[in-house]
């Protein structure tokens, strides 16, 4: 049997805490980190550039929503920078349009967004007007995003397609910034009815395991949900390992990198 580790980190919300040092902190050689890192573009890379000194073996980044937050009116192109700014960053993968193999584990990654309609029962008409308020957002950006939302699961897709044949492949990690599926927030009461639950995810992104027919996907990581989780579901294990916005409740005040270990 091999063995491959690396460690789980995401909302890292820099800009809120006083100081974020990872120096001594790592566990692997290599970290995934599933988006909403900082608004700042400098502070983003910075702690990238920080993260990619305390893991030799490489960072793996995808974005989050906190990313584009000065971007909206342009998703495109807050895209195309974001990718040319990180790979001046040494020991950093952007994960956006790059598949990562090493030691036959594929590392497929996305930041999925959300599609107002997490939970059915709420008007999704009402979610895309709040969100547009709460982001201070046109009608034409909040339509961007969700037309982003839906390329994300286009791009997981075929890519799992893809490396169903591909021989060195034994097992597939999936990284998305937003959350996979709603049965893991469905008991937040601070969520539940509320347009936020909408906000959460993309919910035609979980229909890309339907394309994993030979069950390479062990391993779902992601962020957004300021809470900690570890689940299995249907051979899939699940792992969200927020640090969280500081001064809210929604927090893991003492935070440490979850350590991922898979055998295959």
């Amino acid at each position: 049997i091999m063995k491959f580790a690396f460690d789980l980190i995401s909302d890292l919300h820099v800009e809120t805490w006083d100081s974020f040092d990872w120096s001594g902190q790592a566990t692997s050689p290599y970290c995934v980190v599933a988006g909403d890192v900082a608004r700042d573009r400098g502070l983003l890379l910075d702690t990238l550039d920080h993260l990619g000194h305390c893991y030799p073996g490489g960072v793996f980044y995808i974005d989050g929503n906190e990313e584009h937050k000065d971007y909206f009116n342009d998703l495109e192109s807050s895209y195309q920078g974001l990718a040319k700014d990180i790979q001046l960053v040494k020991n950093v993968v952007y994960m956006q349009d790059n598949l990562i193999i090493i030691n036959g584990i594929a590392f497929l990654g996305t930041n999925a967004w959300w599609t107002c309609d997490f939970d059915p029962t709420i008007d999704s008409e009402t979610t895309i007007q709040e969100i547009q308020d709460h982001y201070g957002i046109t009608n034409s950006e909040s339509a961007n995003i969700i037309g982003v939302a839906y390329n994300d699961v286009a791009y997981m897709s075929k890519s799992i397609q893809k490396l169903q044949t591909h021989q060195e492949v034994k097992s597939i990690v999936l990284v998305t910034h937003t959350i996979p599926a709603p049965q893991f927030i469905n008991h937040d009461l601070d969520l539940v009815g509320n347009w936020k639950f909408n906000g959460m995810g993309n919910s035609h992104i979980c229909q890309i395991i339907d394309q994993d027919t030979e069950n390479k996907i062990k391993t779902w990581c992601f962020g957004h949900y300021h809470k900690a989780i570890d689940q299995n579901l249907n051979g899939i294990r699940y792992l969200c390992n927020p640090h969280g916005r500081g001064n809210t409740p929604w927090i893991q005040s003492v935070y440490y990198p979850k350590r991922i270990e898979i055998n295959y």
